[in-house]
């Protein structure tokens, strides 16, 4: 989403990433990774709750697809990292797009850690919310 952050800002839309970690934990991350966009911490997770963000199961990282992605991942260069006291792994993410009324347009919940939608995919749901392409 980095790479791309010009393309998002040029449909008019910006970006907003919501944390499960604390307030001091991510202001460490954002001193060593800065990123273009801000970042809020919600280590009570009452953002993850408001828009139906669940929990998983361990055995869902024992998943055939699950392992692959991360492998996968791996071998373009990501390294896991030990997660801090404060963070549940096992707490799914989401993507959302909010239209310029603030009225929920697009809701991608994860239904296992490595789903999550493409840049590609947000970016066309980002032009049809700000109207450039119509709504499918």
């Amino acid at each position: 989403m980095q790479k791309r952050y010009d393309e998002i800002r040029g449909v008019g839309a910006d970006v907003l990433v919501v944390t499960q970690a604390g307030v001091e934990l991510l202001a460490a991350f954002v001193r060593e990774e800065p990123l273009p966009f801000p970042i809020v911490a919600d280590p009570a997770r009452v953002a993850y709750r408001a828009f139906g963000l669940e929990r998983t199961t361990w055995s869902t990282f024992l998943r055939f697809g699950v392992i692959l992605r991360y492998l996968q991942l791996m071998l373009g260069g990501w390294l896991p990292r030990r997660p801090h006291k404060e963070e549940d792994i096992l707490q799914l993410g989401g993507d959302f797009v909010l239209d310029a009324a603030g009225r929920l347009f697009y809701a991608h919940r994860s239904a296992e850690p490595t789903n999550r939608p493409g840049i590609e995919n947000l970016l066309q749901v980002l032009r049809q919310a700000a109207g450039v392409l119509p709504n499918p």
